[in-house]
């Protein structure tokens, strides 16, 4: 991008979405589809960012739930009674294993699980659906996967797709 000014990503997905709408009916100049270009590489970058910065974040809040885990004595009681809001919210039954699933989350397991292949993704999904038990499910998910990146980040990325199989076999 020429200039320095920052720009939204709803702005740079609304410019993309335009320039989309510009090329489908054919008055997209030669200009434009390079502006399309480099908001799409500055789209892709920031989301490359954003996801090294929620793995990173991830790492530093496991860093610190072992230190406190090693500094402190745990009361059991309390500890049974505090069930946080995101423990409730991943044991809730989803009618879909992709429903919910962020733009980061897409990102993420659509780049680390299957070489940023995304129609492999999406019908990896739907034929997830469609099984008939949870076993099924995950083995039909660890078939379809075709890992790239460090063993770290794809046993994580599997670990987390695998904790959403058994949720949409919830009545």
């Amino acid at each position: 991008m020429a200039n320095d000014k920052h720009i939204s990503l709803t702005e740079i997905i609304e410019s993309l979405s335009n320039g989309v709408e510009s090329i489908n009916s054919g008055d997209a100049s030669k200009e434009e589809v390079h502006e399309m270009l480099a908001l799409s590489r500055e789209l892709h970058e920031r989301l490359a960012v954003l996801r090294f910065k929620a793995f990173e974040a991830a790492a530093l809040e496991r860093e610190e739930i072992n230190e406190e885990n090693d500094e402190a004595q745990i009361d059991l009681m309390d500890s049974i009674k505090e069930v946080s809001l995101v423990e409730k919210h991943q044991l809730s039954p989803l009618s879909s294993v992709g429903e919910g699933l962020t733009i980061l989350e897409r990102a993420n397991y659509t780049s680390t699980l299957f070489s940023n292949d995304e129609v492999k993704f999406n019908d990896m999904l739907d034929a997830v659906d469609g099984c008939g038990t949870v076993n099924q499910a995950v083995d039909l998910f660890r078939n379809s996967i075709s890992p790239s990146g460090r063993k770290e980040e794809v046993a994580l990325a599997m670990e987390s797709f695998e904790k959403r199989i058994p949720r949409i076999f919830f009545s």
